[in-house]
């Protein structure tokens, strides 16, 4: 009888430990999963990867039936195309709108389509640099975005400011030395192009030498 109680009372400490952490569904968890390896491939530049997981978070977020997590499966993937300085209107996240119901999802397609009209269209995480960028403060903008702890987020601050043409090299050099430290090999390519674009526009022939040859580096690995 004492072992009987001893095994009724781990397994009801167990039960009230399932309880307690709540359920998570397993679409959320495979959505979650196939979301992150869908950034990371994107950023490496495994295009074929990036399509899969792609295809597998859509899928996950369908089980649903809601729009309102669908959309999300084409947010991220304006998301990133946006972190690589590729800007586009959201074209299918833009069909969405009329049945989405969460404000955060409208705020976040505003940001990412470039369709943010005030203040209250942002997420609040993005908020600064925008305030920033209205008076195009570079030194201040590239602090703010150099302090950025996540490195996905620091990417989307910076592109918005190359997006509203408010950087400079340093701009850049903080994007690149972040995408670096990931391994991030295709976002590194897209803001040394941007750099030495950059000093080419002004003549600063030494400088753009050096970033072709960091480029060239990269690419011949390849």
């Amino acid at each position: 009888f004492p072992v009987i109680n001893f095994l009724f009372s781990i397994l009801s400490f167990f039960l009230l430990i399932s309880c307690g952490a709540g359920h998570i569904p397993t679409w959320r968890q495979n959505a979650a999963a196939d979301k992150a390896n869908f950034i990371e491939s994107s950023f490496i530049g495994n295009e074929s990867y990036a399509s899969k997981y792609f295809d597998k978070m859509l899928e996950d977020f369908r089980m649903t039936v809601d729009p309102d997590e669908i959309v999300k499966a084409y947010l991220a993937r304006c998301a990133v195309s946006f972190a690589l300085l590729e800007y586009s209107d959201c074209g299918e996240a833009a069909d969405m709108l009329p049945l989405l119901k969460n404000k955060e999802n409208i705020v976040y397609y505003n940001f990412v389509s470039g369709k943010v009209r005030a203040s209250e269209d942002l997420p609040k995480k993005y908020r600064d640099i925008v305030e920033v960028s209205q008076n195009c403060n570079v030194e201040k903008a590239n602090s703010d975005i150099s302090s950025e702890k996540d490195p996905t987020t620091l990417l989307m601050k910076a592109s918005f400011l190359v997006k509203k043409n408010c950087y400079n090299d340093e701009t850049a050099a903080i994007a690149i030395d972040a995408a670096s430290k990931e391994g991030w090999k295709k976002v590194v390519l897209k803001y040394l192009a941007l750099q030495l674009s950059y000093f080419e526009k002004r003549g600063e022939t030494q400088k753009a030498g050096l970033v072709k040859k960091r480029m060239e580096l990269v690419v011949s690995e390849e």
